[in-house]
C-alpha cells in the first residue's frame, strides 16, 4: 500500500487538503482504471442514473447522486497492480460533519477575492480544485487566504438517484 498524506500536512499537489480535526481516514471502494493524485475530490460513481457501488473523481456537480465522499489520501497510478480492478480499496479522508469539516482548496477557474466568502460554487472539471465563479453544489467557501487558495466546507445538499 502506498503512503497516505496525514491530515493538516501540506502536500506537493496543491489540491484539496483536509484541515482541522473533522476528518476520518476510511478505505473506499474505487472505480477501475481511474488515476488520481492525493488531494483529489472523490464522489459516488453514477452510471445510467444509478449508483455503481464505487467511488470515482468528483464531477463538476453532484447531479443524479454523484455526491461528495471525501478527499483522496492515497495516489492512484496507472502502474498500480490493482489499477484496472473495480472495487480496489483506497484511503480517503471523509468529513465527519460536512458543515464543520474544513479543507484547503485551490482555485481551478475564476477570479477569487475576499468577497467570495460564503459563496456556493462548483468543483472544477479537474476534481482537484474549485471553479470559484461558477455557482453550483460543490462547496461553500468559508475563508479567503489569497487569490489562489482558500478554505471551504462541503456542506451542500446530496442529490438522489432513482
Amino acid at each position: 500500500m502506498q503512503s497516505t498524506t496525514p491530515i493538516n500536512t501540506p502536500n506537493n499537489t496543491q489540491n484539496f487538503l483536509p484541515f482541522g480535526d473533522g476528518w476520518v481516514l476510511q478505505d473506499i471502494r474505487m472505480k477501475a482504471s481511474t488515476a488520481a493524485v492525493v488531494g483529489t475530490a472523490i464522489g459516488v460513481e453514477v452510471a445510467s442514473n444509478t449508483t455503481t457501488g464505487y467511488a470515482t473523481l468528483m464531477p463538476a456537480t453532484n447531479a443524479n447522486g454523484a455526491n461528495f465522499i471525501g478527499i483522496l489520501a492515497e495516489k492512484i497510478s496507472t502502474t498500480d497492480t490493482d489499477y484496472a480492478t473495480a472495487g480496489k480499496s483506497k484511503q480517503v479522508w471523509v468529513p465527519i460533519n460536512k458543515n464543520i469539516s474544513t479543507a484547503y482548496f485551490t482555485v481551478g477557474a475564476g477570479t477569487f477575492t475576499a468577497i467570495d466568502e460564503n459563496k456556493v460554487v462548483s468543483f472544477h472539471s479537474d476534481s482537484k480544485s474549485l471553479a470559484v465563479d461558477t455557482q453550483g453544489a460543490g462547496a461553500i467557501i468559508k475563508k479567503y487566504i489569497n487569490s489562489t487558495t482558500g478554505i471551504c466546507v462541503f456542506d451542500v445538499p446530496n442529490t438522489v438517484t432513482a
